[in-house]
């Protein structure tokens, strides 16, 4: 068998690819626009693999034609001429995900799937770790940076499975006609209009997950989200919601007297206390929430969750705690890669803060993330970007700043303007195009620097 890996990539995905098929013994070329250079760590991986081709810094409309098969990654879009010319020439396009699915819905039917402009990682790592208590065999996937074809094997008869699901992905798997049997949407908020034409396309892929599904499937939604608290699932499917207050219809998680309870067909149950909550925000609390409410619908035990949740702290790059040197936190949360984001993160802290944020624009407004930088960030420092001229350019910005080309002069300049008592945050607001390889790269760098300063390494300078 011939297959084209579309898109290598550093996330996991196209290696992925390359490794189930090659491991399958097809014939596999991987193709990315992307130099070698910019690549090194997923080509390195495959160098001087028997049936494997690289051809970097260019697609061969050749390559697409003469082959079975086409892996895309989820972020190519299906308009690509490529993928066009693949599909004239009578070639099967798939993404690593829509295979993943085809395997092990032969295995199991059940499937989580969480998504949600934020927060979806969080949660599904969450639930993941609740499902653990009660069901060791449950495995983790999806938007994470580990191809799920590599959990193939793992997946066992009737095991749970939870997949973070990006509205990328969502999109892939459209002609698939298939949502998991538990859907699970924590937000939907302003994002990847460089990408997609309008939030109304943008809500069509991230749709997918829940409007397939059948009945008695599960259906669980943010209720304070203005764009979900309206959504109607399909005919016999189980809707429920989360969300902090206690006044609402139906089914769902909520917050009383500082306890997390749900309510259910039998009544009211508290399931822990909110105070055993490591993770910092109101946005955290929800994501909390929401895992509660799948797992006891999933009629897994309230002493299995509390215990679950009350161990996570956290996952790496999300509002992530890495340590302090004379007073002065630091906390990398890279992934807030959206100024609604950013927000989230920056009205987490109540002492003095400077914030480490820009980038590139993905064409998202502005103005409460300005507002959140007016009114809780004591000093502002910029990394170069479009995003970051955009921030700049309406004029509003009313505290100190400063714009540096590179993360090491940025990182110095935060720690000599924060007092002791402060705390230093990455929390971009934009995407990591240009100066990084990826939003992991510039979270891994910032964790990189913190680590020189706490091991003595490097000083504060004034």
């Amino acid at each position: 068998m011939r297959v084209l890996v579309m898109g290598l990539g550093l996330h996991g995905g196209g290696l992925g690819s390359a490794n189930y098929f090659l491991e399958r013994g097809a014939v596999v070329t991987v193709t990315d626009l992307k130099p070698e250079r910019e690549l090194h760590a997923s080509v390195a991986k495959l160098r001087g693999r028997e049936r494997v081709r690289l051809v970097l810094g260019r697609h061969d409309f050749e390559d697409f034609r003469n082959t079975d098969l086409v892996i895309k990654n989820p972020a190519v879009p299906p308009g690509s001429p490529y993928l066009r010319h693949a599909r004239e020439h009578g070639v099967r396009v798939e993404t690593d995900i829509g295979l993943f699915l085809d395997v092990i819905r032969e295995k199991t039917t059940n499937i989580v799937g969480v998504t949600g402009t934020k927060g979806k990682s969080t949660t599904a790592t969450l639930i993941h770790g609740i499902f653990m208590r009660h069901w060791p065999d449950a495995v983790l996937g999806g938007n994470i940076t580990v191809s799920v074809l590599d959990l193939v094997e793992r997946v066992r008869e009737g095991a749970y499975v939870v997949l973070e699901l990006s509205s990328f992905q969502l999109g892939g798997i459209r002609d698939k006609r298939y949502s998991p049997r538990i859907a699970v949407f924590t937000n939907f908020l302003e994002d990847h209009l460089n990408y997609y034409r309008s939030m109304e396309e943008y809500f069509r892929d991230k749709a997918v997950i829940f409007e397939n599904q059948r009945e008695r499937d599960v259906l669980l939604v943010n209720r304070d989200d203005p764009f979900l608290s309206g959504i109607a699932p399909p005919p016999g499917v189980q809707r429920f919601t989360f969300g902090p207050g206690e006044r609402f219809d139906g089914k769902g998680s909520f917050v009383r007297a500082g306890k997390i309870y749900v309510r259910d067909g039998e009544g009211e149950h508290a399931v822990m206390e909110v105070g055993a909550v490591k993770l910092p925000g109101e946005h955290n609390l929800a994501n909390v929430l929401a895992a509660v409410a799948a797992a006891w619908f999933e009629r897994v035990p309230a002493g299995d969750i509390a215990e679950a949740v009350s161990s996570f702290t956290g996952i790496p790059h999300r509002m992530e705690y890495l340590g302090s040197w004379h007073g002065l936190a630091f906390y990398n949360d890279t992934a807030a890669t959206m100024p609604d984001a950013a927000v989230r993160g920056v009205r987490c802290f109540d002492c003095p803060l400077t914030l480490i944020a820009g980038g590139a624009d993905k064409g998202l407004q502005l103005e409460r993330f300005v507002e959140a930088i007016n009114e809780r960030v004591r000093t502002l420092v910029l990394l170069e970007g479009s995003g970051t001229a955009k921030l700049l350019g309406a004029g509003r910005v009313n505290v100190p700043y400063r714009v540096f080309d590179n993360i090491r002069d940025a990182f110095t300049h935060a720690c000599a303007s924060t007092p002791p008592s402060g705390a230093v945050l990455l929390s971009p607001g934009f995407a990591s195009f240009g100066m990084f390889q990826n939003e992991f790269d510039r979270g891994n760098q910032f964790k990189g620097l913190v680590a020189e300063l706490l091991e003595g390494r490097v000083e504060k300078q004034s």
